[in-house]
């Protein structure tokens, strides 16, 4: 995970609590349960938008192994 992006709690927040529309709860729940980090708490994923575009990629990547496959946008919309 080096010289990936990393964003501060409030970075991260700000920007959950504008994807929730001014929910505090679910933005602080989003930040502190289901944001990417690591072991010493670096966050890596600003958003829930950031997370959905990771879980797309990754189920595009897996796609390939199969006839038809879907594009990472396919999987997100």
């Amino acid at each position: 995970m080096e010289d990936k992006k990393t964003y501060t709690f409030d970075e991260a927040y700000e920007a959950s609590l504008k994807y929730f529309d001014g929910d505090q709860l679910a933005a602080r729940v989003w930040v502190n349960k289901y944001a990417m980090k690591d072991s010493f708490g670096n966050i890596f994923e600003k958003s829930p938008e950031d997370m959905h575009w990771r879980i797309a990629n990754e189920v595009a990547r897996i796609e390939q192994k199969y006839p038809n496959p879907l594009s990472a946008k396919e999987v997100f919309d």
